[in-house]
């Protein structure tokens, strides 16, 4: 049995998918969410939550040392799976869109990980899986805040791969394809949140392309979230997990393409992509 934190651990989500999926294996598992009908969702399968707001460094404090607390003082894994997509053409976001996208998705993961990477160390070992997506090695229209944000994690868990080699705490990155979860949702609101799609020079792309994908259905051209769990399930098992764990078919010819196509060429397909 091993003492499992899972962030973002939301009802409907991925987090909440796997979370149920390894306490059905027999290990210890702590969610982090920001609603108490979350919370009670978990809890009617025995996981015990914690809540955290990953924008507020204070809130990642509090809910670590609860959850730590649960767990017994032991944390083997750290899935960082909480985050969001901040949708919008790049030239329509203001700064504080990206500091907000940002400070969710790179900042207070980084805070989590300087939390849970001094208890590990006093164990010996432990695995931080986090959660990037394809949009962590190729950038999409209208996801640029996003994308900017995957690719901090993907540089700076390298860089964290270099440095601490060698101390028993192994990284690896989830990047994701589409998957259904509540993510689209989430996307349009932080969209409108900070957009006037009626004032935009690029209405007609929102209208016709955006809008449209950000209102469809979930499961619509997206895959089931066991697509994810069964590479978290490897990364937390397996004896050398990989590095990046390359999740759904689009992802991973994705992955190919960018590296044999020129970008030019690469351009030319995303621009496609998105119609």
């Amino acid at each position: 049995m091993q003492n499992i934190l899972i962030t973002g651990a939301s009802q409907n989500g991925i987090g909440y998918y796997c979370a149920l999926r390894l306490k059905e294996q027999g290990h210890h598992v702590v969610g982090t969410v920001r609603q108490d009908d979350d919370a009670n969702a978990l809890a009617l399968h025995g996981i015990a939550s914690v809540f955290m707001e990953m924008s507020d460094y204070s809130s990642v404090e509090q809910g670590f040392h609860q959850a730590l607390d649960l767990l017994n003082g032991r944390v083997d894994v750290l899935f960082q799976n909480a985050g969001y997509g901040q949708a919008g053409f790049v030239e329509d976001l203001p700064v504080e869109a990206f500091e907000e996208q940002f400070k969710v998705n790179v900042f207070g993961l980084h805070h989590l990980n300087t939390l849970v990477i001094p208890v590990m160390r006093a164990q010996g070992h432990g695995r931080i899986l986090i959660h990037s997506s394809v949009l962590g090695f190729v950038g999409m229209a209208c996801r640029g805040a996003y994308v900017a944000s995957k690719f901090a994690l993907e540089g700076m868990v390298q860089s964290m791969r270099v440095e601490m080699k060698g101390s028993g705490i192994e990284f690896s990155l989830m990047n994701t394809g589409p998957v259904e979860s509540r993510f689209r949702a989430h996307a349009l609101t932080a969209l409108l949140k900070y957009v006037n799609v009626k004032r935009s020079v690029n209405q007609k792309r929102y209208d016709e392309v955006v809008l449209p994908r950000l209102n469809a259905n979930e499961s619509k051209g997206n895959y089931t979230p066991r697509y994810v769990y069964d590479a978290v399930n490897h990364a937390v098992h397996a004896r050398k997990p990989r590095a990046n764990y390359y999740i759904t078919p689009p992802t991973k010819a994705l992955y190919w393409l960018e590296k044999v196509l020129t970008k030019r060429l690469l351009d030319r397909l995303l621009q496609a992509v998105d119609r």
